[in-house]
């Protein structure tokens, strides 16, 4: 720890120390204007209404990888547009060759084939916005994207309704996509967004994009879009209200025993409500989620537990609301606790609401509680959870966070015993040029019958150039932090010992019981990039 503190001190000292600059890499050197359509566009992939042809283009990009300070080898074409729905898109990829590498599989093959994108940040603000993508067959991709650079900011399990068409030449592909003002949530009146485009050409190994982005940062970074410059600022949308009911029927019978037949029969539902264009209500009663993708099965071999994505909607949209707390290893909050036990067996979710979004332009809240039945293992558990997060210093930002779980007995009563609390706060400091980070936070559980080394806390800093990177980062957690409805790895570790209760199972006289340890994490790398002169 003595070692840590002066290096982040340095870091973050050394940095504060230049200011921030007046506005974001990019957006004064890339600025794309959107005019409202002036003819219906027809969603058949042909590049050939007038509102294209009068539409400003975004044109001449930028190799991203592997070098960054050249121009793209292939042209690709960019151009958008509106009506009282849609956010149009259309694409221009010219090509050698009519050849493309391609998956057919909804959102897991965007960065392993040719694809065109478009990145949205409507608030302008670089702490969240969308992805929307295509390859030259249509398959789509659509993902909820956070502040920064890491797969910590990159939600693909995120789905919407939004429509593509493509359409394939000898020496181009062409796209069309149209995005419904409903599925993107935005400030009403704002006229200017974040925006880049992706082009990516598996073929050669090489990303381009429109507005410039250093090597080392992803092309999804929100810190380098470039502005889109509304004519007339959309308008709050009206009516955005979805409701997904469901039933569910049983039939079982045993007709070699002549038994009698058990049926059974569910109904639920679950509800989007748009409350306005950037605050979204989520709502669920009785969800079985049976839509929902399984797991990708994995073998653990570790000692420790593994992390596994959300997948179900209801919890999925701002998500990263109540994450921004939390670091690899803890997550006060894992929405993977709610309505799922320690083996990933469902528990059933009498209802549930989550309110996200942002509030004011540099304000994001999420406010969420849930309810979950009696099971033959657990009794009743409400689950509550209010989250903060403050943006301030053009990119930094401090958020906070509180979190309950609370048991209920079968009759409905209190269990007054028998509840999981936490607090946590933590700023995030990130540049303007997104290349300096720090970060620092404290967290305290609140549980029956433990009262002391029932916190943990970390800080850490970087720095992300083009060739040098470094990143230092030191953790505590303590014996008796608990985070019910949270993620706290390596603090549960098995403890063998000689068995001297005569209750050895195995019969080898050994026994072996689960044993929390409180630990400090330390971590450093510092990292040099060589990057080759004629690479092209």
């Amino acid at each position: 720890m003595k070692a840590i503190l002066p290096t982040l001190i340095f870091f973050l000292t050394f940095h504060l120390a230049l200011g921030q600059e007046d506005s974001r890499p990019n957006q004064q050197d890339y600025a794309l204007s959107i005019s409202k359509a002036v003819d219906k566009i027809k969603l058949d992939g042909v590049i050939e209404e007038k509102t294209w042809k009068e539409a400003d283009i975004a044109s001449d990009f930028w190799q991203k990888s592997p070098k960054d300070d050249i121009k793209a080898a292939l042209k690709t074409e960019m151009m958008v547009s509106y009506d009282d729905n849609f956010f149009y898109v259309a694409a221009i990829c010219h090509d050698s060759t009519n050849h493309v590498i391609t998956t057919l599989k909804r959102d897991v093959g965007f960065w392993d084939g040719d694809a065109v994108g478009v990145v949205l940040d409507p608030l302008n603000q670089a702490t969240s916005g969308f992805m929307f993508g295509t390859s030259p067959y249509g398959v789509q991709t659509e993902v909820l994207l956070g502040g920064g650079s890491g797969s910590e900011n990159y939600n693909a399990q995120w789905d919407n309704r939004w429509f593509v068409e493509t359409k394939r030449y000898q020496d181009k592909w062409t796209v069309e996509m149209a995005i419904p003002f409903k599925t993107l949530r935005y400030e009403a009146g704002r006229s200017i967004w974040g925006i880049n485009f992706i082009r990516n050409d598996k073929k050669n190994n090489r990303i381009d994009g429109w507005a410039r982005i250093p090597i080392q940062f992803w092309m999804i970074d929100l810190g380098y879009t470039g502005r889109l410059e509304w004519d007339t600022p959309p308008k709050r949308t009206k009516g955005n209200i979805a409701i997904i009911p469901y039933i569910t029927g049983n039939y079982n019978q045993d007709f070699e025993n002549n038994e009698t037949a058990n049926t059974s029969l569910d109904v639920g539902l679950d509800a989007k409500v748009a409350l306005t264009p950037s605050l979204n209500l989520d709502l669920t009663v009785n969800p079985d989620f049976s839509q929902v993708e399984v797991d990708q099965q994995v073998t653990n071999l570790t000692r420790f537990n593994i992390f596994l994505p959300e997948r179900r909607t209801f919890f999925l949209e701002n998500s990263d609301i109540f994450t921004t707390v939390g670091f690899p290893l803890i997550q006060p909050f894992f929405s993977r606790r709610i309505g799922l036990d320690e083996d990933g067996r469902a528990v059933p979710i009498a209802f549930g609401a989550r309110l996200t979004g942002n509030v004011t332009g540099t304000t994001r809240i999420g406010l969420l509680n849930a309810q979950t039945r009696a099971t033959d293992d657990q009794l009743a558990q409400n689950y509550t959870a209010v989250a903060v997060s403050q943006r301030v210093l053009k990119r930094s930002r401090i958020s906070a966070m509180f979190t309950n779980r609370q048991a209920f007995g079968d009759e409905g009563e209190l269990q007054t015993d028998d509840y999981g609390r936490n607090a946590s706060v933590k700023f995030n400091y990130s540049s303007e040029d997104g290349k300096w980070e720090g970060w620092a936070g404290g967290h305290k559980s609140f549980k029956e019958g433990f009262n002391n080394d029932d916190y943990f806390y970390q800080y850490g800093g970087g720095y992300g150039g083009k060739r040098l990177s470094a990143v230092v980062n030191h953790a505590y957690v303590g014996t008796n932090y608990f985070a019910d409805m949270g993620f706290v790895n390596l603090i549960e570790n098995a403890n063998t010992v000689k068995d001297t209760t005569d209750v050895d199972a195995d019969d080898d006289g050994f026994v072996t019981t689960t044993e929390r340890l409180g630990f400090h994490s330390i971590f450093n790398s510092v990292e040099y990039r060589t990057i080759p002169e004629n690479t092209a």
